[in-house]
């Protein structure tokens, strides 16, 4: 392609693209563990509070197609500088609020914190993954989603740390922290970032079509959230049923709207190629597995009997073997194509799962415990997002990929936001270490459904 003439610096054009996801990959989880030190700040209770995290996670799902579809129009360079930037005021919002604005402040510097986090990820993996070699595609994609694992991984590490450096009185000096990176960042991407090679485009922009897609989106997400799986009752909540109502007409008047854009923002005939419906499917329930991983504290502090807060160190089992096996995965890919290596990691997954509910759980170690993590991080390196990634520009037009990325990673999206209710629910329902087993379970069974759902695939590059 026409940019090799320009001797491209893959390298330098990776890094701008992984710190970029580094940053924003670190404060999804970064706030979770100084949520109480900001409630208490501002004098709310954790019902007000919890949405510092709500808002966040329920735009950033909400906003990810609509930035890729404008990605597509404008040029990836662009608009990933933009998010960036975006990125860095939403985070100089939230730190102004201690001083002035309060609480409704903070929300606000959320949002737009999560407009710029949405942004970042399917610009990054569709430039990478359409740009850079064949032979250094896979890998590329794969140190992308372990820079994403790893990020958000250790947010919560990087956000107790940030509070014990700075003290809990100056908790706003955590989001400051991120302005200089942010503008190192974007200085670099203006001078080392190629220009992406979007041709003029004299259709409208789908406003009305983005605008409804959102909406939907975020409606779904909130409906989730208030829903509990261990008591049915809780779908005639208003706080349950209302956002549903309204996601279910947001979806079917965008429906109509999308059928008479001239440039839609997401291409409803996706799901009229079985292709693209593989991997859908597969990504939803990959983001169920994935999101089981927040889970491990409590349920390491439960089994073993530990002290509140210790259960966290038993992460590191998972995203040290992933962090050396996710680059792997990656080769694997460039040499063997996306679907060997994701058949794999879920295979390998599924094996350390049984080992947890069937050893650790029968026999609960430190030792039991860490193999059976170890195994389920080591199929997670693999599986976690480079072969969705890949498999999705296999099937798209180079003009649609950061939309096909942008809807592949919505999906994952949905996965981790409805999975953690349902795992509650399980362990509520069965208290002690046979709870946990069958949470254990049920993320077996998802990534076993991820499993179902990708054996049809047929790789476009490779036999």
């Amino acid at each position: 392609m026409d940019r090799a003439s320009h001797k491209v610096n893959y390298g330098i054009v990776l890094a701008v693209y992984l710190t970029g996801l580094l940053i924003g990959g670190l404060y999804v989880g970064m706030v979770s563990p100084a949520r109480t030190v900001i409630q208490a700040s501002f004098g709310i209770d954790g019902t007000l509070g919890i949405w510092m995290i709500n808002i966040y996670t329920l735009f950033y799902a909400a906003l990810i197609p609509v930035i890729g579809k404008v990605a597509d129009r404008r040029g990836r360079k662009r608009v990933f500088t933009a998010c960036i930037g975006v990125f860095c005021a939403g985070a100089v919002l939230c730190g102004l609020s201690q001083a002035c604005g309060g609480f409704p402040l903070l929300l606000a510097g959320r949002i737009v914190q999560a407009a710029g986090a949405g942004g970042m990820i399917p610009v990054a993996n569709a430039e990478i993954g359409t740009t850079f070699p064949e032979d250094k595609r896979g890998t590329a994609l794969g140190m992308a989603a372990l820079v994403m694992g790893v990020s958000n991984v250790f947010g919560a590490v990087a956000g107790s740390a940030a509070i014990d450096a700075f003290g809990a009185q100056n908790w706003s000096a955590m989001f400051f922290l991120c302005v200089p990176f942010c503008v190192a960042v974007m200085g670099a991407a203006v001078v080392f970032l190629p220009d992406s090679e979007c041709e003029s485009d004299s259709r409208k922009m789908d406003v009305a079509g983005s605008v409804l897609f959102a909406s939907s989106v975020l409606m779904l997400l909130l409906g989730v959230k208030n829903v509990d799986f261990t008591d049915a009752s809780s779908l005639a909540a208003p706080g349950t049923w209302g956002p549903l109502a309204v996601a279910a007409l947001c979806a079917a008047a965008f429906r109509f709207v999308e059928k008479r854009a001239d440039d839609p923002v997401f291409h409803l005939e996706y799901f009229r190629n079985r292709q693209i419906v593989t991997i859908v499917i597969a990504s939803f329930f990959i983001g169920c597995f994935i999101v089981s991983m927040v889970l491990v504290p409590e349920m390491a502090e439960q089994v073993l009997g530990g002290t509140l807060g210790s259960g966290g160190y038993y992460v590191m089992a998972i995203g040290l073997v992933s962090f050396a096996t996710t680059p792997i995965g990656g080769k694997l890919i460039d040499r063997m194509g996306p679907k060997p290596v994701l058949v794999g990691g879920l295979v390998i997954s599924i094996a350390g799962l049984l080992y947890l509910a069937f050893v650790a759980m029968a026999a609960p170690s430190s030792l039991t415990l860490v193999v059976g993590l170890a195994i389920v991080g080591a199929g997670m390196g693999f599986s976690m997002g480079a072969p969705t990634n890949y498999m999705i520009l296999e099937n798209v037009s180079q003009d649609e990929s950061t939309s096909a990325i942008a809807t592949i990673t919505l999906v994952r999206q949905i996965g981790t936001s409805l999975a953690p209710a349902i795992y509650v629910g399980i362990t509520a329902a069965t208290p002690g270490v046979a709870g946990y087993a069958n949470m254990v379970l049920c993320v077996a069974v998802f990534s076993a459904c991820a499993l179902v759902a990708v054996l049809p695939y047929r790789s476009s590059s490779y036999s």
